[in-house]
């Protein structure tokens, strides 16, 4: 019964976002946006990358669509002024989804923070595998992704 019932949800909560995929995050640094965010994206462990061209945004996004029909669509992006970060959270016990922002920018680096919605308590644990994908503008420095609360 409980594996019928975290289908169900599994399901409920990775096809919920299909119509609105493309979402701005206006509380966000400008320079970070939202591109998808959604509760299914299974891997053990936390998983973080930076995206600088075509074939490595479609192999992500074929990762993600093995498990769906239908796929989500991959995001266009103009990688001569953008590129792409990418952040799976791996096995949450919550809905809440994470997000990201600026903390801090220089030359040789940019600091990204790696946060979770606040989410009120519920009775029932629901496990998910949350991810999110964002946009910024194009960048040779290291991208540092960190936890922040």
């Amino acid at each position: 019964m409980k594996f019928v019932l975290m289908a169900i949800v599994i399901l409920t909560s990775s096809c919920k976002n299909q119509k609105g995929l493309v979402v701005t995050d206006e509380s966000q640094d400008n320079s970070l946006t939202l591109l998808v965010q959604d509760g299914y994206f299974f891997t053990d462990s936390i998983e973080t990358s930076v995206v600088r061209d075509e074939k490595t945004l479609k192999s992500f996004f074929a990762r993600v669509n093995r498990t769906r029909k239908p796929g989500l669509p991959v995001p266009k992006i103009n990688f001569e002024e953008e590129m792409v970060l990418v952040v799976c959270m791996g096995e949450q016990k919550t809905t809440a989804m994470p997000y990201l922002k600026l903390i801090e920018s220089d030359n040789q680096k940019i600091k990204v923070g790696i946060a979770v919605q606040n989410e009120t308590e519920t009775e029932n644990t629901v496990v998910s595998y949350p991810f999110c994908v964002y946009k910024m503008p194009s960048s040779e420095s290291e991208i540092i992704f960190k936890l922040v609360n």
